[in-house]
């Protein structure tokens, strides 16, 4: 059985993440997901407001 050890000279060589090209599903996908600034959403930004507004805090 072998112990665990920090040598790392006797495993496999690493992998390389490329992006995906421009014509892979992935990245089409992914484009759609990211690339879109949908922005803070109404009912978020009153809530965030309020927030701002309170001056006294409550601990109990």
């Amino acid at each position: 059985m072998k112990r665990p050890s920090l040598d790392t000279s006797d495993e496999a060589p690493g992998y390389r993440v490329q992006a995906p090209r421009a014509g892979d599903a992935i990245g089409n996908a992914l484009r759609g997901a990211y690339e879109q600034d949908l922005g803070l959403p109404e009912d978020m930004a009153k809530m965030l407001r309020q927030l701002n507004g309170a001056t006294t805090r409550h601990y109990g």
